[in-house]
């Protein structure tokens, strides 16, 4: 099979400029909204599609500048003998080194022999595809390729147009299931007679009266018309194999099923059937549950050792990032060069690592974000979501809304998933107390090499520490109020009064507290987990500290407001 070992886009749409080397088997584009992922797919199914044409408006273009013309090319490698032949497509055969991704207009040991297809589109608005190298370039030397073989490599599209696959028409999968065993030419001119025949026989209300005003229009006008009769044109009965489809038991197109069962079936059938082992399907989730992704997903190969089919899909779930290996994920971001007007769009693509994998497994929801804030642990998400809820409700922008996501970094895992977020282009922070040990100063220097900025409470402070250090007292009743409510008066008094060895108890604290009560409190807050999981420590932030801001010291409030000012930038 063909196989796609090169894209550049220049002026398509969003995009003016792109290369992306992809990979065997599934390739999963993510990305912000309005980055250019469906722009790609696009790109793909325009370059190397069977199609006579393409209707392009101005708007396809690049800011809708008509002036730099669309340009896509597409590298094929995995050549069948056909497209190897030196006399029919010789000037135009290049060599690919899989290693260096570099391109050579000779052959080089070691390298692979691959053909590029391109599709230039100028301010006329005409694509013209063709083949290119730079050998040929330079000779002034062109070539399109065949119809047919511009069959052999025409990707299979999933989403919008897909129910003439269900027919026997021109190009459709069940056309090329029976190419060579199915006509019925000789039925379908008889089933055209026959509807003639029978609209002929019917007594059509009216039509006498009308057929009498044409026949004297004619008769006194000179015209011979004969006996003036309603028939069917046989130009509009005319049935074409377009026209036999696939229905189920109880006569019902299948065209009609749901929009999951369909790409279900037509993913199968193109695995089946079609020459070009390329598909492409938008938002592959779309219209499908959960276990019917994971069917999808398997059908087209997103668990396979050895791909037998190449895969470009989209996503914006979760679900689909974890039922996929990271090796299978490419990320699409935008990327400027401060003081150029050039705007090059960027691929990242993540591997096969432990750190790559688990990060995906349990941050999914965090890859189809903005930007990132790795918290510690579910303490401080709970805090940071709290937080910025109270901020919406008082008019500010929910960081949410703008596309910034939480991750759970789990403890000392929290350096290396801000690591790999930073590696993926992503804008990523860390959130995280100040209760460090020794061994994670490595990690900690080695984050801030990379320039990844942290927000934490000093003074080797946990979060329920420095919650207790900073709050005014008359706070401190509220929240050992909740955690009274989460762990029982009798288990949180219990926790009190040993770690303080009977000098505090919940009673005290709640009636009459006093500074002295702050470490205690924070400290058994802490190793008590009255808070640690996100629900408590929302609720904690939304009902009892943010709400009251004012009563709450700079030096905590501060490290918050700079939190949401990286977020909101």
């Amino acid at each position: 099979m063909s196989i796609i070992r090169h894209i550049a886009i220049r002026n398509f749409r969003g995009i003016q400029s792109l290369d992306w080397y992809p990979t065997e088997g599934v390739n999963c584009i993510i990305g912000p909204g309005d980055s250019g992922k469906s722009s790609i797919l696009d790109a793909i199914d325009f370059c190397l599609g069977a199609r006579r044409n393409i209707s392009f408006t101005d708007a396809d273009f690049y800011n809708s500048n008509v002036d730099n013309p669309i340009a896509i090319y597409v590298t094929l490698g995995r050549l069948s003998d056909e497209f190897l032949s030196i006399e029919r497509y010789g000037n135009f055969l290049r060599s690919y080194n899989l290693t260096t991704r570099e391109f050579y207009d000779e052959p080089q040991a070691g390298a692979e022999t691959v053909v590029t297809v391109k599709i230039i589109v100028d301010k006329g608005l005409d694509p013209d595809w063709g083949l290119y190298s730079d050998r040929a370039a330079q000779e002034g030397l062109e070539k399109r390729l065949p119809w047919n073989h511009r069959e052999q490599i025409s990707p299979t599209r999933l989403g919008e147009g897909s129910s003439r696959h269900f027919t026997w028409g021109r190009n459709s999968l069940l056309n090329k299931l029976l190419e060579d065993r199915f006509d019925v030419s000789e039925v379908l001119t008889e089933v055209s007679r026959n509807a003639r025949q029978a609209f002929a026989q019917q007594d059509v209300d009216g039509i006498n009266n009308a057929l009498a005003s044409v026949q004297g229009v004619a008769n006194a006008l000179g015209v011979n018309v004969g006996e003036l009769q309603a028939l069917l044109d046989v130009a509009s009965v005319s049935v074409s194999h377009g026209a036999v489809s696939l229905h189920d038991a109880n006569a019902t197109p299948i065209r009609q099923m749901g929009t999951g069962s369909t790409r279900l079936l037509l993913a199968g059938l193109q695995k089946l059937v079609s020459t070009s082992k390329l598909l492409i399907i938008d938002e592959v989730e779309f219209g499908l549950e959960p276990f019917r992704i994971s069917r999808l997903l398997k059908e087209i190969g997103a668990k396979e050792q050895q791909p037998t089919q190449q895969v470009f899909i989209t996503t914006h779930s979760p679900y689909v990032l974890r039922e996929l290996k990271s090796s299978q994920l490419h990320i699409l971001r935008k990327s400027s060069v401060t003081g150029q007007p050039q705007i090059n769009h960027l691929m990242y693509s993540m591997n096969d690592s432990d750190e790559h994998q688990s990060t995906l497994r349990v941050c999914a929801e965090a890859f189809l974000s903005n930007k990132v804030i790795v918290c510690e642990g579910k303490t401080e998400i709970g805090l940071l979501k709290g937080v910025d809820a109270v901020e919406q409700i008082q008019g500010q922008h929910s960081i949410q809304s703008l596309g910034v996501m939480h991750a759970d970094g789990d403890g000392s895992h929290m350096f290396k998933r801000a690591k790999v977020f930073n590696q993926l282009g992503y804008p990523v922070a860390i959130f995280k107390d100040s209760d460090i040990n020794d061994q994670q100063q490595a990690s900690i220097n080695e984050v801030m090499q990379l320039g990844i900025p942290m927000f934490e409470w000093g003074d080797n402070q946990a979060t329920e520490q420095a919650i207790f250090n900073n709050c005014h007292l008359n706070l401190i009743p509220q929240l050992l109020n909740i955690a009274a409510e989460r762990k029982t008066n009798d288990a949180v008094n219990a926790h009190i009064t040993n770690a303080s060895q009977n000098q505090f108890n919940l009673p005290n604290c709640i009636q009459a507290p006093i500074d002295a009560h702050r470490q205690c409190l924070g400290l058994t807050a802490k190793n008590k987990g009255w808070y640690k999981d996100i629900e408590p420590m929302e609720n904690v932030a939304e009902t009892i500290l943010w709400p009251n801001k004012q009563w709450i010291q700079p030096v905590f409030t501060q490290v918050l407001d700079n939190l949401l000012t990286w977020a909101r930038q």
